[in-house]
């Protein structure tokens, strides 16, 4: 039986890092069998879908497979908490005081669209929190904070500043607002700044606070390393942690030059929780004795290592509130066939990840303006009554919005809300100039690629 007592979970992350394949897949077939039998135990939902199914699961394939949107129709049935109800979560969600703290008292809440369209909900327990803080202590602590990193972090009095999305219940937001609100010296020293804010706003935050770690998406690290080359923007940060999009070789090379350090990448989704950490070789390493996880092509068939894959699969073996098994990541992902020669012998994961753009206006004073995908992702998906939504720069004054809503939500009313949040934002911008178009049609796949893009220019 797994225990989750955190320094059990420590040691054994510990062991597991360099451990061998043998030892991985033993506490894989362990951890699998063991959710596996809870969830039948306690969740209707699996009960049900694993009927006549084996008694003793030993290999993940013998499950099928779970997406987004079957959890979220059948979610009160998922949930192995009685207590736990839809209607009762998507209230708290929808009060914006609540972010940080546990509903119920014992489970953190976040939301998410993701690629596939379909909005989320997911829970975290006890247990799941437990394996998340010891193993990242272990892997990306020993690997990342290095005697010199430690050094200017204690320099620095431990001074924090994330640059996210900061109006809504995301995995990110969520853990840093908890934390927070956690211990007053850490509401001193550690610091959520808004994407939504303008750029230079946020530079002069940044020069305010002087953070010792500074993080946030790969594409707002990517502008602010710029404006520090330009001298804006005047921070010496020890550590620069790069999430939630892709870090190509171009902006890695570019925050490395503007500050001085080598910026850090993870692989984390409000499924999964922190799935991978880069090593000091770059290579991404994939914490797979905690989330099984499976590229597989359109027919659900895993794909050969060194090959991109359709989907993934992922199985969190450790959350026991709402299991995670097999459930569909829109992510196409590859599997290095070799091992890394850094000695981890955990396996190694290339991501294509978002493919949302940077969108680039041209203001009332023919300046160009950047605005970052995930900003307007904020502005819009946070809006009450939007389902889906995709924004698309139509010219260098031009912004369409495709809009779904939810159920039951007036969709005048819901794209009024939408239109005068966005104009805010682009004015706040110095975009007052943009003009903000009603598409007539709603948001769609992607026809080549099938995923679904939030944010993009469309080109022609």
């Amino acid at each position: 039986m797994t225990s989750f007592n955190p320094l059990s979970i420590a040691f054994d992350a510990w062991r597991v890092t360099r451990g061998g394949s043998l030892l991985l897949a033993r506490r894989q077939q362990e951890r699998l069998a063991e959710l596996v039998a809870f969830a039948r135990a306690h969740s209707r939902f699996y009960a049900e879908k694993y009927r006549g199914l084996p008694e003793t699961i030993t290999n993940a394939r013998q499950l099928p497979p779970v997406t987004k949107l079957e959890l979220m129709e059948h979610f009160d049935e998922v949930v192995t908490d009685p207590d736990v109800r839809k209607t009762g979560v998507e209230a708290f969600l929808a009060d914006q005081s609540t972010i940080g703290q546990a509903y119920l008292d014992r489970y953190m809440v976040w939301t998410t669209s993701g690629t596939t369209g379909t909005p989320g909900i997911f829970l975290e327990d006890k247990a799941w929190d437990t394996v998340i803080t010891a193993v990242n202590l272990t892997r990306i602590g020993l690997e990342w904070y290095t005697p010199e990193v430690i050094r200017g972090m204690l320099k620095r009095g431990g001074m924090t500043a994330a640059v996210f999305a900061g109006n809504g219940h995301f995995l990110g937001v969520s853990m840093i607002e908890r934390q927070r609100r956690s211990r007053a010296s850490r509401a001193r020293s550690m610091h959520l700044i808004p994407v939504t804010l303008p750029i230079p706003e946020i530079v002069q935050r940044l020069n305010e606070l002087q953070p010792a770690m500074f993080s946030g998406y790969a594409s707002a690290l990517a502008l602010l390393a710029q404006e520090q080359l330009a001298g804006r923007l005047k921070i010496q940060p020890s550590i620069v942690v790069s999430s939630a999009e892709p870090l190509s070789d171009e902006n890695r090379a570019l925050i490395q030059q503007a500050f001085g350090v080598p910026p850090r990448n993870n692989y984390s989704c409000s499924e999964g929780g922190v799935m991978g950490y880069e090593c000091h070789q770059g290579n991404m390493h994939l914490n797979t004795d905690w989330v099984l996880f499976e590229p597989v092509d359109e027919n659900y068939q895993p794909v050969t290592p060194g090959q991109f894959s359709s989907r993934v699969l992922i199985t969190n073996l450790a959350n026991r509130v709402m299991p995670i098994i097999r459930y569909e990541l829109g992510d196409r992902v590859s599997l290095d066939p070799e091992p890394c020669n850094c000695g981890i012998t955990l396996p190694v994961v290339n991501v294509e990840g978002r493919t949302d753009e940077i969108l680039r206006f041209e203001s009332a004073n023919g300046q160009t303006i950047p605005v970052l995908p995930l900003a307007l992702w904020a502005i819009i998906k946070e809006t009450p009554g939007v389902l889906r939504f995709q924004a698309i720069q139509t010219a260098p004054g031009a912004l369409k919005i495709r809009l779904e809503t939810k159920p039951f939500a007036d969709r005048v009313e819901t794209w009024d809300k939408v239109e005068a949040r966005v104009r805010e934002y682009l004015q706040k911008q110095g975009l007052g100039n943009v003009t903000i178009i009603r598409a007539t049609e709603a948001p769609m796949r992607d026809p080549k690629s099938g995923k679904f893009r939030n944010v993009w220019t469309e080109k022609g």
